[in-house]
């Protein structure tokens, strides 16, 4: 580790060093500093990114085999989206195939992947967001008709998979809480077992008001405006979106005939024109 916290090295155990070598600097692209040059009694190569990070390259007599269930134990570079389009044409000119992701049902909106192996089989994920993996995304459906207020109890959360939101009613009142994540655009589900929402996409969970419990810094889940018609109506505004930095009772729309979303404090988002396609 460095002095601020980051990582300085990565060791890579490799059983061939002049083949692994050729590897990262002639596919990936990583310079070559030289050999031999680190407190290590093995054969070594040092190689540098572009990040100020180095690769040390160890050379062992076996590498143990990539396990075949070992999906998510990688490597991995963040690059920007420019740097992705230009490394996935490198990739491909050299012959190797990067439209095949092994995990693309993990991926969320805007987040682009491929993976290659070393001549070891140490797998590497290229990875990069687009813009709009943090967009908001329209479900298109404007205002939503979920049913009659006294439909919903005290301390449901009812899932509404087209609108892509959840009602849910609490002690307050009602709360429209858009499911996107607002970490990166995953689609949330709700884990009634744990009394929490969960992005599968990245492992961010939001309690059932919509705030964020974990070290990821996420911002509360997004509301979306809940009026109550005159005979008892719950309807849900798809189309706006407001931003909170924690829940307030005040939030909640009361369990009454008339009642309407206050957006006092709260912030209204612009929206992606287009809606994104729908998903399971």
């Amino acid at each position: 580790m460095g002095l601020d916290g980051a990582f300085s090295h990565l060791v890579v155990e490799v059983s061939d060093l002049d083949r692994s070598e050729a590897f990262y600097r002639d596919v990936i692209g990583l310079d070559v500093i030289g050999r031999n040059l680190v407190a290590e009694n093995r054969p070594n190569s040092l190689l540098a990114m572009n990040t100020r990070q180095r690769m040390l390259l160890v050379e062992v007599p076996e590498v143990p085999p990539y396990p075949a269930s070992g999906g998510s134990i990688h490597h991995a570079w963040l690059l920007t989206i420019d740097q992705f389009a230009r490394a996935r044409d490198r990739l491909e000119a050299m012959g190797y195939e990067t439209g095949i992701d092994p995990r693309q049902t993990f991926r969320a909106v805007g987040e682009y992947n491929m993976d290659i192996h070393d001549p070891d089989g140490n797998r590497w994920q290229i990875q990069a967001f687009g813009e709009e993996s943090t967009e908001l995304i329209r479900s298109g459906l404007g205002t939503v008709a979920c049913g009659h207020k006294d439909d919903f109890a005290v301390g449901s959360v009812t899932k509404n998979t087209k609108g892509r939101f959840f009602l849910v009613r609490n002690g307050d009142g009602f709360l429209a809480i858009s499911s996107w994540c607002t970490h990166k655009n995953g689609i949330t589900i709700w884990q009634k077992e744990s009394w929490h929402f969960y992005c599968p996409f990245h492992g961010a969970k939001f309690d059932r008001t919509g705030r964020y419990r974990g070290s990821m810094g996420c911002k509360p889940m997004r509301l979306h405006p809940v009026t109550i018609g005159d005979d008892g109506t719950v309807y849900v505004d798809t189309d706006r979106f407001f931003a909170r930095d924690d829940y307030d009772p005040a939030q909640a729309v009361p369990a009454e005939a008339g009642a309407a979303f206050r957006p006092a404090n709260l912030r209204e988002l612009a929206t992606r024109p287009d809606p994104a396609p729908t998903e399971a």
